[in-house]
């Protein structure tokens, strides 16, 4: 599994392109360089100095580079251009030929939704989870356990989400992009750019609550969340520590997202029978 590059919005820093490498150089500090063929993505936070070189670099090597602001707004996604279709989007295209098929992909979707769900109640409270498998478990459950330990200031809530959304976005991106599927060419977000890696990201959106709530705990003790004249939005500091939490569980995440792509491919399989 591939590293991600993190590049955060500090005064003085400045990247560049050497080569088959980036240059980053920030004042004061020695200077370092990233061989590219080390990076499996790439997300930039905020606003720094960047050679425009340094893009290309990446997206040369089939690495998508993301563009986030610290209120968590996606400010755009670089992917690798290619004239060509991905080579397996005719096989893709079978989500999307019936009815029956849409509905089978969407079956698929909510049951894995719903384990993930499940998982995450489990790390919460494994007693509150004992109930459900006595009861059944729907998504208005789920959601009301969310609601409980969801912060009361709705704007924090929803900046952490999307800042730790665009980090799960980028990974699932990342993933189909090399498995040589369309990254556009989803069922429950259809015609939205980027849709199936959108559909895998509600089935993963568990997750990113509960990092999202133990983001916003920690936060409320170390000041990581910061009133500006534009509203609410993460410290540096509050930025790594969504960084360094997501990348803690970032090898089961990517195993996740590698086994939810085998399973596409098997259900592609089957509905071409």
């Amino acid at each position: 599994m591939d590293r991600t590059l993190y590049l955060n919005e500090n005064r003085g820093l400045r990247v560049f392109r050497d080569g088959p490498s980036i240059w980053v150089k920030e004042e004061g500090r020695s200077g370092r360089r990233i061989p590219a063929r080390l990076v499996g993505r790439v997300v930039i936070i905020g606003n720094l100095k960047l050679e425009a070189g340094v893009i290309t670099l990446f997206t040369d090597k089939d690495i998508p580079v993301t563009f986030m602001s610290h209120r968590g707004d996606a400010v755009a996604v670089a992917i690798p251009y290619n004239h060509q279709l991905p080579r397996h989007y005719e096989e893709q295209k079978v989500f999307l030929e019936a009815e029956e098929n849409i509905e089978r992909f969407k079956g698929w979707l909510y049951a894995k939704r719903k384990e993930a769900q499940i998982n995450v109640v489990k790390r919460l409270s494994k007693r509150v989870a004992g109930l459900f498998v006595v009861n059944g478990f729907r998504e208005k459950d789920y959601r009301r356990i969310v609601d409980l330990l969801k912060p009361s200031k709705d704007e924090c809530w929803k900046v952490a989400y999307e800042v730790v959304s665009n980090l799960f976005r980028e990974m699932v991106i990342g993933c189909i992009v090399k498995a040589d599927i369309d990254p556009h060419l989803g069922v429950l977000h259809r015609r939205h750019n980027f849709s199936l890696a959108l559909d895998m990201c509600h089935i993963l959106e568990p997750e990113i609550e509960m990092q999202s709530i133990q983001f916003l705990r920690a936060a409320r003790e170390k000041g990581y969340m910061v009133r500006e004249q534009s509203g609410w939005s993460i410290s540096r500091d509050g930025i790594r520590d969504i960084i360094h939490r997501f990348e803690n569980r970032r090898k089961q995440l990517f195993d996740t997202v590698e086994k939810l792509l085998d399973e596409i491919f098997e259900l592609m399989r089957e509905l071409r029978r």
